[in-house]
């Protein structure tokens, strides 16, 4: 069972190298080797499962999935994180109030929209710098 998420963003060869399980992702993602992530978001981690309902057009928590980084992990390539900003700048506070009414979450609306606006600055970050991102369930 999983109790949170974490976004982290990193080069897409460090992503092919973690899906091909040259690198062992516990150590990586965990700030064990020389070679880390450039950036962990988990303030959403507690809602993440709000913030995949909310955000699950724009593909926020990856454009594919797999299990080789477990529990299972949603990841895209820098291309795709370009693509998802493009759509994420593009969400206004109603259409996202919208989505979350319709999807009945029961977190309230003000907290959760800090949080999301928090990981649009995220992937805008990414974006800039070409990174790949990954969101792992934990």
């Amino acid at each position: 069972m999983s109790f949170g998420g974490d976004f982290y963003a990193f080069s897409d060869k460090q992503l092919r190298d973690l899906l091909d399980g040259e690198v062992n992702y516990w150590e990586f993602l965990d700030n064990q080797m020389d070679e880390k992530p450039r950036e962990c978001f988990s303030k959403g981690e507690h809602v993440w499962c709000e913030i995949s309902q909310m955000l699950e057009p724009e593909h926020a928590c990856g454009m594919e999935n797999t299990n080789a980084i477990p529990e299972m992990s949603g990841y895209s390539f820098s291309d795709d994180v370009k693509s998802i900003v493009e759509e994420l700048v593009q969400l206004s506070e109603e259409e996202l109030r919208e989505r979350h009414g319709d999807a009945k979450i029961e977190q309230n609306f003000e907290p959760l929209y800090q949080i999301i606006k928090e990981l649009m600055e995220f992937y805008q970050r990414a974006a800039k710098n070409n990174d790949a991102v990954l969101f792992r369930l934990t």
